[in-house]
């Protein structure tokens, strides 16, 4: 009953890092998951053992899958603390333990006496731990609530291994009721680390949200780099103010859905930063390329080109997002674009109107199974 319920944490765990990971695409998650996974496969291997005296010749791979339990864990603690960042020298000694971690992997899939090996890893823990202990600390004063869950986590998992006997696993008269501390202190740690994770995403979006209102503030678009929604709206009202005739255009991706699912969050943020620098390429300087928000851009452009200009500029702006965008390490399908376009005095006085008319010029846009990827507001009917 216990062995089921820890393998049973142990799974949902597993998955709970998993969509994290298909999520938001970050290594931290990976390595959490992986050290749940191994965690899990080490115990059902263990706990197997046990049941049986001798040992059978399969207890290698469960020593093995506890040592790269210890090395997941160590990876996961360098990437949520950000030791790389906040103790750079310390992350150099980290990375430095990874080589005597392989050194005791080897030695797990060789070594016949299974208590050597646990007590082995029980050593590897422990050092990993005072290791990952000190970046916490160091780490405390920028991320204060995920490095004292993660001290807290590390704390559980001393105490439940320092109480387990190294032969839990190997006594003929083991009993499957037995309270397993080292079992149960490894799912609490990883419980605990689950917490932390969670605060630091928490912690991190608000910071990200933040930051992105006072860029807005400035008028300008934290992510793309382009101008603001406020920076746009401003930016028309002055050319309205001054009577100066201008030319909008209101641009959105087609299956922008499809990149975030595939490539995560970053990718689709790759993907919007590209669009918004070949946008700003393909106008002069006085115009001005906004992001209105999720996958719409608008372009503001000073005078009323003639329709053939406009159609020309739509098509340069058709080509330059229709290639790939280059991504850790990948290329990324491009944005295919669609355009609405609309001009002051002819589809507006004010500006909500002339944003309605080119709302509506892209919508006719998106609609359309042939034609151009382009439509004037003046050829749609209300």
């Amino acid at each position: 009953m216990i062995d089921g319920v820890s393998y049973g944490l142990l799974a949902g765990l597993m998955v709970c890092g998993l969509v994290l990971l298909l999520a938001f695409r970050a290594t931290v998650h990976s390595y959490y998951a992986l050290a749940c996974a191994c965690a899990l496969v080490a115990f059902a291997g263990l706990n197997g053992l046990a049941l049986r005296t001798p040992p059978a010749s399969s207890a290698h791979w469960p020593a093995v899958a506890l040592v790269l339990w210890t090395v997941c864990r160590l990876q996961f603690g360098r990437q949520l603390l950000r030791l790389k960042d906040f103790a750079p020298r310390l992350d150099r000694v980290a990375q430095a333990t990874l080589a005597i971690f392989a050194v005791a992997a080897l030695y797990a899939a060789v070594e016949t006496q299974l208590v050597w090996t646990l007590r082995v890893v029980q050593a590897l823990v422990v050092a990993s731990t005072v290791l990952l202990a000190v970046g916490a600390v160091m780490a405390l004063r920028r991320l204060p609530w995920p490095s004292a869950l993660f001290l807290a986590g590390m704390v559980l998992l001393l105490g439940g291994i320092s109480a387990t006997p190294m032969s839990i696993w190997l006594d003929p008269a083991w009993v499957p009721r037995r309270m397993n501390f080292a079992q149960a202190a490894v799912i609490a740690e990883l419980l605990v680390f689950a917490a932390a994770m969670g605060v630091r995403l928490r912690t991190e979006q608000a910071l990200e949200t933040r930051v992105q209102r006072k860029v807005e503030d400035l008028g300008t678009d934290a992510l793309t780099g382009a101008t603001s929604r406020a920076g746009f709206e401003s930016r028309g009202k002055d050319w309205l103010r001054e009577g100066r005739p201008f030319s909008l255009m209101l641009a959105d991706l087609n299956g922008f859905r499809r990149v975030n699912e595939r490539h995560g969050r970053a990718g689709g943020d790759a993907v919007l930063a590209a669009m918004a620098r070949r946008l700003r390429q393909q106008v002069r300087a006085d115009d001005m390329v906004a992001r209105l928000g999720g996958d719409e851009f608008a372009i503001l452009l000073v005078g009323t080109p003639a329709r053939q200009k406009l159609a020309e500029m739509a098509i340069r702006m058709l080509t330059a997002g229709a290639r790939p965008v280059e991504h850790d390490g990948r290329l990324l399908a491009g944005g295919e674009l669609n355009f609405g376009i609309a001009s002051h005095p002819a589809d507006g006085d004010t500006l909500e109107s002339i944003v309605q008319a080119a709302e509506r010029a892209l919508r006719h846009c998106e609609q359309q199974r042939m034609g151009p990827a382009y439509a004037f507001a003046n050829e749609v009917a209300s």
